[in-house]
C-alpha cells in the first residue's frame, strides 16, 4: 500500500492511460465485428507507439550483457499474441518499469538481459499464452563530473551508450586560455580513475583500448560517475618500444605493464621482427647505470619464459631481418610511346634502358629539349637547406643570383644530359644513371620560334632550319621605333641561357626577346649634363691648379 501512495503522480498518470489502452484494444479482440476503419486505427496506432522516440549515433548494436540500465531509460515491452500488444516505458527515477496490467518491476543496476529475463517472467504470470519481449528503444542520459588534467572540469551530461573517453574528450574541446601557457596540460591516457556510485574504481586506459577494444579499460558512463584524469611526465613516466613493431615510440608507464604488454600496445611485431633476441634495457634510479637484456618472446609466448614486470624508463628494441627491398621508380613524360612509371634497380638502371622500356620516341619528340629533372633535398628539409646555403660568405653583387640560383636547385634540380648526343649520336658516355623519383621528360616539338619583345607582331613564327635572328624578326614585322637592335638576345629553349644571335644557332622553340630602349625625360638629360659639366669644371681647375 505505502509503494501506490508514493508512487510519482507521472508514471500514476502513464500506468492510467497505458490500462486503458489495453482495456480498449482487449475490447477491440473480444468484439466479433471489427471494421476495416477499425483494423487499420489499430494498426497505426500499434505502429506509432513502436516508432523511436529519438536517434543516436552509436558505434554498434547496445551489448544487452554489458548495458546496465538506470532511471530515465525508455523501453519497449511488447506481448505477441493474436493482437500484438506494445507498451513505451520509462524506468522511473526509483529504478522500476510499470507495466501496465502487470505491475512494477525492478530493473535498475541490471544489465539488458539480466532485465529481460525478470521483465519477461514477470508479464508471463499475467499473460499465459503471449511471448513476451523487451527491447531498449532510448537510452538514458546521465550526468557525472570530470576533474584533474583537462581544460574545463566540471559536470557533463551524456547518453549512457557513451565511454568515458568521450568525457574527455569534451571537457578539452574549446576550452578556454591556461593561466600559465608555459605549462600545457599533460594528460594522462593510462591511468584514468573512474570512482562509481557504490565505491568501486575502475582504471582506464586508452591506450590499451585502441589495441584491444575490449570495454573494461574504456567503460560506458553512468550516472555519478567522478572521472580524475592525472598528470603524468612525458619524459620520464614512459616505456619505450622501438625497431620491429607497427607503431614504434614512447608510451605511459602504467603499474602492472609486463613485456607483453608492452609489444601488444605498440600493435604487435612487424613481418622481419627478430623475436628471439629482443632487447631489453633498464635505468637505475640514478639514471647513470644500464642493465641490458637479452629476451627470447617466442619463449615468453610459449609459456616456457617469464613475462616480467617493466618499470619507467624500460626500453625495448626489436630487430628487424634486413630488406634492401623499395619501390624504386621514375616517372616518363611526354613524347614517348607509353609515358609512365617505371621501376628502377638503384644504382644501375640507365637513361637509355628506361626509354627503351617506354618504347622509344614518338616522331614529335624534341630531344635538345628532353631533360631529367631530379629533387635531392626532401620536401620537409627544403627551408634547413635554403638556410644552409646562406651561411657561406656571398658578395652582396652575386647574393641576389646565389639566392634565386639556390631556389631554382631546391625546386627543380637538371641532371646534365644531352638527350641528342645520346640517342642520335649513340654515344654512350652521355648516359646516366637515374635515381628514384626522377623524372624524365621529353617535350613536344613546337616548330616555332617565339619573338617578343619590340617587334611589330609579337608570337610564333614558323621554325626554318638554318636561318638567323633577323629572319624571324622580319617574320615578326620587323623593329618598333624604340627597339635597341644591338641588344637582341636568343633565349634557349631547354637551358633558358641569353645568348648573342652571333653565339648560338637558333633551334626549333627557341625565343627571341627584342629590348626597347626607355624612355628618357627632359629632366634626366639635364641631370647628366649638369653632372657632367661639374666634373669638367673640376678637372680644369685642378689642371689650372697644377699650372700655376
Amino acid at each position: 500500500m505505502t509503494a501506490k501512495v508514493t508512487m510519482p503522480i507521472s508514471a500514476f498518470i502513464v500506468g492510467l492511460s497505458c490500462i486503458g489502452l489495453v482495456e480498449a484494444q482487449t475490447l477491440d479482440v473480444l468484439s466479433p465485428r471489427r471494421t476495416a476503419a477499425q483494423e487499420e486505427r489499430s494498426s497505426q496506432q500499434i505502429q506509432t507507439r513502436q516508432a523511436p522516440l529519438v536517434e543516436l549515433a552509436l558505434e554498434g548494436p547496445v551489448n544487452p550483457d554489458t548495458y546496465i540500465l538506470g532511471p530515465s531509460d525508455v523501453m519497449s515491452v511488447n506481448l505477441w499474441m493474436a493482437t500484438p500488444l506494445n507498451f513505451l516505458l520509462t524506468v522511473t527515477p526509483e529504478g522500476t518499469l510499470i507495466i501496465p496490467t502487470v505491475g512494477e518491476v525492478r530493473i535498475a543496476d541490471l544489465a539488458l538481459s539480466e532485465a529481460k529475463k525478470r521483465v519477461v517472467a514477470e508479464v508471463k504470470k499475467k499473460y499465459l499464452s503471449a511471448e513476451p519481449t523487451m527491447t531498449l528503444v532510448v537510452p538514458r542520459q546521465v550526468s557525472l563530473t570530470i576533474t584533474g588534467e583537462v581544460a574545463i572540469p566540471g559536470t557533463y551530461t551524456l547518453y549512457a551508450t557513451e565511454r568515458v573517453e568521450k568525457v574527455i574528450q569534451l571537457a578539452n574541446r574549446n576550452g578556454p586560455a591556461q593561466l600559465f601557457p608555459s605549462v600545457p596540460l599533460s594528460p594522462s591516457s593510462r591511468n584514468i580513475r573512474v570512482k562509481r556510485r557504490d565505491g568501486s574504481v575502475i582504471r582506464v586506459d586508452l591506450n590499451r583500448f585502441y589495441v584491444t577494444k575490449d570495454d573494461r579499460w574504456n567503460p560506458f558512463v553512468r550516472e555519478g560517475d567522478q572521472i580524475y584524469v592525472p598528470r603524468t611526465e612525458r619524459t620520464k613516466d614512459v616505456i619505450a618500444t622501438y625497431g620491429g613493431v607497427n607503431s614504434p615510440g614512447r608510451i605511459e608507464f602504467a603499474e602492472g605493464d609486463r613485456i607483453l604488454d608492452a609489444i601488444e600496445l605498440a600493435y604487435g611485431f612487424t613481418r622481419r621482427a627478430i623475436v628471439d633476441s629482443v632487447a631489453h634495457t633498464r635505468l637505475d634510479i640514478s639514471g647513470r647505470e644500464m642493465v641490458r637484456q637479452i629476451v627470447n618472446i617466442k619463449e615468453i609466448l610459449d609459456g616456457k619464459g617469464e613475462n616480467f614486470l617493466l618499470q619507467p624508463g624500460d626500453r625495448i628494441v626489436v630487430k628487424e631481418q634486413p630488406d634492401f627491398r623499395e619501390d624504386y621508380r621514375v616517372r616518363v613524360e611526354g613524347e614517348v610511346l607509353f609515358p609512365g612509371f617505371y621501376p628502377i634497380t638503384k644504382d644501375k638502371t640507365k637513361l637509355s634502358e628506361i626509354i627503351q622500356r617506354a618504347g622509344g620516341f614518338t616522331e614529335f619528340a624534341a630531344l635538345q629539349a628532353g631533360e631529367v629533372v631530379r629533387r635531392s633535398v626532401r620536401p620537409d628539409e627544403i627551408e634547413l637547406e635554403r638556410t644552409m646555403s646562406l651561411r657561406g660568405t656571398v658578395s652582396p653583387e652575386d647574393s641576389a643570383a646565389y639566392i634565386l640560383e639556390i631556389e631554382l636547385r631546391l625546386r627543380r634540380e637538371i641532371v646534365n644530359v644531352d638527350f641528342e648526343r645520346l640517342f642520335l649520336q649513340k654515344d654512350s658516355t652521355a648516359d646516366v644513371i637515374l635515381r628514384s623519383d626522377d623524372v624524365v621528360r621529353i617535350p613536344s616539338l613546337r616548330n616555332t620560334i617565339y619573338v617578343f619583345g619590340q617587334v611589330v607582331s609579337p608570337g610564333n613564327v614558323p621554325y626554318l632550319s638554318g636561318q638567323d635572328a633577323q629572319y624571324y624578326i622580319r617574320k615578326a614585322g620587323g623593329f618598333t621605333d624604340r627597339a635597341r637592335t644591338s641588344d637582341v638576345v636568343v633565349i634557349k629553349r631547354a637551358t633558358r641561357q641569353w645568348l648573342s644571335p652571333s653565339d648560338t644557332r637558333i633551334e626549333e622553340g627557341d625565343y627571341i626577346w627584342v629590348p626597347m630602349y626607355p624612355y628618357r625625360t627632359f629632366g634626366y638629360y639635364m641631370a647628366i649634363i649638369g653632372q657632367t659639366a661639374s666634373i669638367v669644371s673640376v678637372a680644369i681647375s685642378a689642371v689650372l691648379l697644377v699650372i700655376q
